[in-house]
């Protein structure tokens, strides 16, 4: 045994102390990509979501008269995000939903808008997370709406 030890002990340490400094390595990866994420929740819960609920009211009180539906919801196709949806129940008009979806990605929060009208393509944009402000968020939705209703009008005329 004494053998085997002077002649592979040496080797089988330096294995077990780069194995050791791998998951240490690994547990510190995880920790890190953990922390963007509760920042994110922290950025969701404080100010994206609070001025969507708001926007959703606001809209709710106008629903019956101008046929606008709106929702808010977990983004199913974006690990993490919230999306605020904007449909139009006019029986005449045909136009898609308008979504809005905020998310993170590589330390960011991210933006993405779907279902741009006349226009297939998504808009994407990237924010560090001091860049959302509640003025941001709500110049997206305002935006978002705007062009959604400047649309719906042109097409009633």
């Amino acid at each position: 045994m004494k053998g085997l030890d002077d002649e592979l002990g040496p080797l089988l340490n330096k294995l077990e102390k780069k194995i050791k400094r791998r998951r240490l390595e690994k547990n510190k990866r995880k920790e890190m990509e953990l922390v963007p994420e509760k920042g994110f929740s922290e950025i969701c819960e404080k100010i994206i979501l609070p001025v969507m609920v708001e926007y959703k009211k606001f809209l709710e009180t106008k629903e019956e008269s101008v046929l606008l539906n709106c929702a808010i919801e977990k983004s199913q196709q974006l690990v993490k995000g919230i999306t605020f949806e904007l449909k139009d129940s006019n029986p005449i008009s045909n136009y898609r939903a308008r979504r809005i979806t905020f998310f993170p990605r590589d330390g960011r929060v991210h933006i993405f808008e779907e279902g741009t009208l006349g226009d297939a393509h998504p808009i994407e944009a990237s924010y560090a997370k001091n860049e959302i402000t509640e003025e941001l968020v709500r110049k997206r939705l305002t935006g978002l709406i705007k062009e959604y209703v400047d649309k719906l009008l042109n097409s009633l005329k």
